[in-house]
């Protein structure tokens, strides 16, 4: 069964934001994930109301890939501590996040202050 991939990122006040999601999205999909994107949300949505989207998506997906500069975005930064709370698997590039879904095949690992599996 392929693994779902939530993409966060910085959106609000970044001209062209989508470019990274794509990105994102298409180098996830060439690693058989399945990605799912806030870049996606229906125009005219509040932030408050695309965020408990993105929660949902968060809650349904099998990780979390924070893209550069997410450290600096409200939403990112409100995603990335719903992920620690939650015990969601995250990572901050496609790399890690490989391996930390190679190592979840087979067993649990974690790391301090987060959940890798």
């Amino acid at each position: 069964m392929k693994k779902v991939i939530y993409i966060a990122g910085p959106i609000t006040g970044v001209p062209r934001y989508w470019e990274a999601f794509e990105d994102a999205e298409d180098e996830l999909i060439a690693l058989d994930y399945i990605p799912l994107s806030p870049a996606h949300m229906p125009s005219g949505l509040e932030n408050e109301k695309a965020m408990r989207i993105c929660l949902a998506m968060i809650d349904a997906a099998d990780a979390v890939l924070f893209l550069p500069g997410s450290s600096r975005s409200r939403g990112a930064s409100l995603e990335h501590r719903y992920c620690e709370y939650t015990g969601k698997l995250w990572a901050r590039s496609i790399k890690e996040l490989k391996e930390a879904m190679a190592a979840c095949k087979s067993l649990m690992i974690t790391a301090p202050g987060r959940t890798l599996c």
